[in-house]
């Protein structure tokens, strides 16, 4: 299967910062070709929210290099679904303990897909839609 992927970001009328991350990756398996494809939006009413995005782009984006490699060969769709939602659950709470020691709110979206040859997962906390176009 290929994947075709197209990303721009914009920091908007009434934004001096954007707070958009996006991370495209794709790589060939012996389980046919994989990507991984995130989009992180800031939240806007809170300080900082360029740094949440990012830190959750840099975490699965070190996934998808470093880990993502030694899972494929037991691949489990559930075992990943699992994993994902750690993931953002352990970027979360670092977010939410960094806030408290600095004294502000920081928090982001985070909108993904996970590919193996030609099946995917998607995953989501916020507002940040996904659309499958097909025929």
């Amino acid at each position: 299967m290929e994947y075709i992927a197209a990303c721009d970001t914009d920091a908007g009328i009434s934004k001096y910062i954007n707070q958009d991350s996006v991370c495209v990756k794709t790589a060939e398996t012996g389980n046919g070709k994989a990507a991984l494809i995130l989009v992180c939006d800031g939240m806007g009413g809170l300080s900082r929210g360029e740094l949440a995005s990012a830190e959750v782009i840099r975490s699965f984006a070190d996934w998808f290099d470093s880990e993502f490699p030694f899972e494929l060969p037991d691949w489990n769709w559930e075992t990943a679904a699992r994993n994902v939602i750690s993931r953002l659950r352990r970027l979360n709470a670092i977010m939410v303990d960094y806030g408290m020691h600095e004294d502000i709110q920081l928090g982001t979206t985070a909108t993904g897909i996970i590919a193996v040859d030609s099946k995917f997962m998607t995953f989501h906390v916020g507002d940040t839609r996904i659309y499958k176009i097909s025929d």
